[in-house]
């Protein structure tokens, strides 16, 4: 006996689809003929609609709901029924997108009643009263820090006025985000089964506030930048012939203090041809002294400029001062 009741059931279910499905295709009138333009090109929409919906019907037999709601959607464009909107509604509701399944039958009840079909209006209401216990609710609140946040709920973005009310929400995964200046974003992610009612407080932590000079002079050093090996090296050997320059100027003072003991002012003529090697070595040390001294300054200034534009402005530091003979380079290190 139940298996006889559960098969005379689902008869009746069926006998009543085919005749909300027979319903719709006769509210696509037959095109008509004329000889406006205008009209020619409405009346082969309105078949290509009636094509379609057949088509429509067919994919929901084959178990197709997408390509019916795909061939749905574009019959309405042309022509919305409420048996038209009652066969999109179902294939949404096969689909999983019971919020859009829920306003297109009630806009096919709406369209229903309007157009005095009882029938199409009867077997629709009893479909909303289920849905509607089937949909999930999700309820987002503003928590601390979040009182003036954006919130958004799989990315589009939910105004103050449902804020804190039950939305009506697909099953399945969701995010809900909340974003403020000054605050961490806030986000999570949810999975919602049918029948559900989930709440989701969004609370939001300060930012932490970025470090003054001080704490960065007395704490972690910033990221060193270009090495300042280079620089170093630049130096040390402009130091070193500004080394080797004061040497030769030393030796060429003490070459010209020789000559003046046997050649004295103001003539300086020597008794014999006996200075002549100390004269050409004192003319040697100048020429060496003067080389090397300017090889060091172009040095010691290259390196100068090479620990400047490398690495953090502390640490090591070079100066370049005047000197007896030459020039001294000051420096910590």
């Amino acid at each position: 006996m139940l298996q006889l009741s559960l098969a005379r059931r689902a008869l009746a279910n069926r006998a009543a689809l085919s005749l909300i499905i027979g319903l719709g295709l006769a509210t696509v009138p037959a095109p008509a003929f004329a000889q406006d333009p205008a009209a020619d090109s409405s009346a082969e929409a309105l078949k290509r609609a009636r094509e379609q919906f057949g088509q429509a019907l067919a994919l929901q037999t084959a178990g197709d709901w997408a390509g019916a709601l795909a061939l749905l959607k574009d019959v309405a464009a042309v022509k919305s029924t409420p048996q038209v909107r009652f066969n999109m509604a179902l294939c949404e509701e096969k689909l999983g997108k019971l919020v859009a399944a829920l306003g297109d039958y009630e806009l096919a009840a709406s369209d229903a009643r309007a157009e005095k079909a009882d029938q199409v209006a009867e077997e629709v209401e009893g479909r909303l009263e289920s849905l509607r216990q089937r949909i999930p609710k999700l309820t987002v609140k503003r928590g601390s820090g979040a009182e003036a946040a954006i919130v958004a709920v799989d990315g589009v973005s939910v105004g103050d006025q449902v804020i804190g009310t039950p939305m009506p929400t697909d099953p399945g995964p969701h995010t809900v985000e909340g974003k403020a200046p000054g605050f961490k974003p806030f986000r999570k992610s949810i999975r919602l089964a049918e029948q559900q009612s989930e709440s989701v407080e969004i609370e939001l932590e300060p930012e932490p506030a970025p470090p003054t000079a001080g704490a960065v002079a007395g704490g972690a050093r910033p990221a060193p930048g270009r090495s300042r090996i280079p620089g170093y090296v630049v130096g040390g050997i402009g130091i070193a012939s500004l080394g080797a320059s004061g040497i030769f100027f030393g030796l060429r003072a003490d070459k010209i203090s020789e000559l003046d003991k046997v050649c004295p002012p103001p003539g300086r003529q020597c008794p014999s041809h006996d200075q002549q090697g100390d004269i050409d070595a004192g003319k040697t040390y100048t020429t060496l002294a003067n080389v090397t001294l300017a090889v060091g300054v172009a040095a010691v200034a290259g390196g100068l400029v090479l620990l400047l534009t490398s690495g953090p402005s502390e640490g090591p530091s070079v100066a370049l001062a005047p000197s007896p003979g030459g020039a001294q380079l000051l420096g910590k290190f």
